[in-house]
């Protein structure tokens, strides 16, 4: 996951500078090429989610992210946010027990990706709101922003999970195998 966050944030520092952010003054050119590799070091995304999924779906990360909740000391300016992100995790418990009781591996497969990124941005949610309250100066617009963002991405990929049906995997593999024919 990473690397796809390295890859975005190299894609925007060129963007900014236009044209020029590919030429060799500028530092977004050299970023942009390393960010590139650290997919391939660090294995696909789905290779990683494959390797993930089975710590999500026995509970375990839903473990460590209460565990996390419960020990992440904030400051008061950052309460609010902490606050935002605990409402986060019985919605994320919610789609994850959705996942389970669809009992059909493909769904479940198919599902994997966006339990994998709901759990990505609880855990980096709390590991910014930690980091602003020690450093308040460096994080704390960032923890703003980025709790923001998970509340969307949760609230959205928990959305999509309880109203998804397995019978909508057929139209899922005929625009797959449509695609792989063209």
């Amino acid at each position: 996951m990473n690397s796809e966050y390295a890859n975005q944030n190299a894609y925007d520092a060129i963007s900014i500078h236009g044209g020029s952010g590919f030429i060799m003054e500028y530092k977004s050119q050299r970023l942009f090429r390393d960010a590139r590799i650290f997919s391939i070091y660090e294995g696909t995304t789905q290779l990683q989610v494959v390797a993930a999924i089975r710590y999500i779906t026995n509970g375990t990360m839903l473990n460590n992210i209460k565990d996390m909740a419960a020990a992440t000391v904030c400051s008061d300016s950052l309460a609010a946010l902490k606050a935002r992100v605990e409402k986060l995790v019985p919605v994320y418990e919610e789609a994850l027990n959705n996942v389970k009781a669809l009992e059909n591996q493909d769904a479940q497969d198919f599902l994997a990706r966006r339990l994998y990124d709901m759990t990505a941005e609880l855990v980096m949610s709390l590991l910014i709101l930690r980091d602003a309250t020690k450093a308040p100066e460096l994080f704390e617009k960032s923890a703003n922003v980025y709790v923001r963002m998970t509340e969307e991405d949760v609230l959205g990929k928990s959305a999509y999970i309880k109203a998804f049906q397995v019978e909508d995997l057929k139209n899922f593999m005929a625009a797959e195998k449509e695609a792989e024919e063209a």
